[in-house]
């Protein structure tokens, strides 16, 4: 099941029956819904429930999708808050054991933020005693406001970013009425919306979050806050977190540069977090970039370091002075695993020249077109989508030997000659990954 944001205004959803080799076509469940981020659950009967912001009121809204025989159908939103000025976003939706839906988001007046929440007892058709209700103020007037709620034993736990300066916490019994005092998770800079929260099997609950420039994991036993732990030194974007058994996996975003988000993974191991690993062997800085220039003295010149590095117009041959340039020319760009992108940064962009993309089918080198369209080094910022996705690759493709190095290449040959001859600044197969949900049921 897969639910997200279509169009800047329609939410869609899609599944995938076993095999899970075929998805249907996406369905529009919201036409209605700001360009923002929007929170949903799906209960034990499989029904869903979607909370958004609605667009131009920026009212805070609820729609049940109830599932029947294998379909969803769409019951009529219901509007959970609508103050008639304020906006109303970041929601975070949540089930409890006794059938209420609860919703927490930030209510915004006019820069006043606060961190607000809010239940229905009814099946989402009323959520406290209206849309007038601005439910329970959980912060306090603050500047901003990011949070998100989870169940642990009998708890419901509101853990929220508030001034991008402080991480609390604050919980509920699920019998009682009132939330508790608040607890301070934590104090810096940075805090913000990239923020998880898991429970481990046995009881415990770990907050995963962003903060001065690194990414920091703390733990509730259910008495008391552990000590802060260091899960990456660099900064992450989208953490996401979840427990193996005792263990804490974390899956998060390390920037490589402009428009280019590489998936990490990293898990405690005894009493610290192991080294950060990249998860996926196709988006990566290229295990090789070589620049062919057949005239040079030295046809082939390795690029491999500045393209990987983005440091500025130092990818090109040294002889030519350019990525490619004449007829013959070629970019070769290389890795272990086969691939389907390529990130490609221009610090001069090359202009009346064409390229032919080729990739090696164990005998010869076979011509396409990229998915994404042709791309001749004419843009300064290129996403070049070269199949449709990384199981969508040609089946015939295989490895060669390219200047001594073994691996799958795609090939970018000049076919026409530039009259102005592009100049890299840095080439990899990362893509612009945004966001990370990591789940295990």
């Amino acid at each position: 099941m897969a639910l997200y944001a279509r169009t800047a205004t329609n939410l869609a959803l899609s599944y995938a029956d076993p095999p899970y080799t075929a998805w249907l076509s996406p369905a529009d469940f919201v036409t209605e819904s700001a360009n923002q981020p929007f929170s949903a659950l799906m209960d034990s009967g499989g029904n869903l429930y979607v909370a958004y912001t609605q667009q131009t009121t920026d009212a805070l809204r609820c729609v049940k999708l109830v599932y029947t025989s294998g379909t969803w159908g769409t019951q009529t939103p219901v509007t959970v808050y609508d103050s008639g000025t304020s906006s109303n976003k970041f929601a975070s939706i949540l089930k409890d054991a006794y059938n209420r839906i609860w919703i927490v988001w930030a209510r915004d007046d006019a820069g006043v933020v606060s961190q607000r929440v809010k239940y229905s007892n009814d099946d989402a058709l009323t959520f406290g005693s209206g849309s007038a209700d601005a439910g329970t103020d959980l912060s306090g007037a603050t500047t901003s406001a990011y949070g998100l709620l989870i169940a642990r034993a009998n708890y419901i736990h509101c853990l929220f970013a508030i001034a991008g300066t402080t991480l609390k916490n604050r919980a509920i019994d699920l019998d009682a009425a009132f939330w508790g005092s608040p607890d301070t998770l934590y104090t810096g800079t940075g805090l913000g919306a990239d923020l998880s929260a898991a429970v481990g099997r046995d009881g415990m609950l770990g907050a995963l979050f962003s903060a001065d420039g690194q990414l920091y994991l703390k733990e509730f036993d259910g008495a008391v806050w552990g000590a802060l732990q260091t899960v990456s030194s660099q900064t992450a974007q989208s953490p996401s977190l979840r427990y193996i058994g005792t263990a804490p996996y974390a899956l998060f975003l390390h920037s490589l540069g402009t428009d280019q988000n590489q998936l990490y993974e990293s898990h405690r191991v005894g009493g610290a977090f192991a080294a950060a690993v990249p998860v996926l062997s196709q988006e990566t800085a290229f295990a090789s970039v070589f620049c062919l220039d057949a005239d040079a003295g030295t046809p082939y010149a390795d690029l491999t370091a500045p393209a990987a590095g983005g440091g500025g117009a130092d990818v090109f041959h040294p002889a030519s002075g350019a990525l490619v340039k004449s007829f013959g020319d070629a970019l070769f760009l290389g890795l272990d695993d086969r691939f389907s992108f390529a990130r490609i940064m221009l610090s001069t962009t090359g202009t009346v020249g064409a390229v032919t993309w080729s990739y090696w089918n164990g005998s010869a080198w076979t011509n396409f077109i990229p998915n994404s369209g042709s791309y001749n080094f004419d843009a300064a910022a290129a996403g070049v989508r070269l199949f449709s996705d990384g199981t969508g690759t040609p089946a015939d493709w295989q490895k060669t030997v390219i200047n001594g190095a073994n691996r799958y290449w795609i090939r970018a040959v000049v076919a026409g000659a530039f009259t102005v001859a592009p100049i890299g600044s840095q080439i990899t197969a990362v893509p612009k990954a945004e966001n990370v949900i990591l789940r295990r049921d």
